[in-house]
């Protein structure tokens, strides 16, 4: 039954995250509160679902839009050496700090994004 619950928050968050409602931050505290993985292989497996996620929606908006290939190039190789560099430091940090310091990145990003829509109407 685990399995079942785990397959069925894993697509509504894949699903949330395609549609841009932030999926990535609801599957690892899923991950951590009631999976009992640890922060760290919480946080990896979040940026694996992303990956798979993003590359088909990646692939129908360059067709679609046709953007600038240089820019984009430029953006995936500073994310993806950001990604690097965090997971370094993060393997090196108290696991306690990481949680805590994610936690505190999604309830600024979540109150940053109730201002902006509550501005916007």
């Amino acid at each position: 039954m685990n399995d079942v619950i785990g397959c069925a928050v894993c697509f509504i968050t894949a699903l949330s995250s395609g549609l841009g409602a932030g999926g990535g931050g609801l599957l690892t505290m899923f991950l951590t509160s009631f999976a009992n993985t640890a922060q760290i292989n919480a946080q990896g497996i979040n940026l694996l679902c992303f990956v798979s996620a993003q590359t088909p929606a990646s692939v129908i908006n360059m067709i679609r839009y046709k953007p600038d290939m240089r820019l984009i190039a430029f953006l995936t190789f500073c994310g993806a050496a950001g990604c690097v560099l965090g997971a370094v430091a993060a393997s090196y940090a108290d696991e306690t700090v990481v949680r805590k310091a994610f936690g505190a990145f999604l309830t600024a990003v979540g109150v940053y994004t109730f201002y902006r829509t509550v501005k916007g109407r």
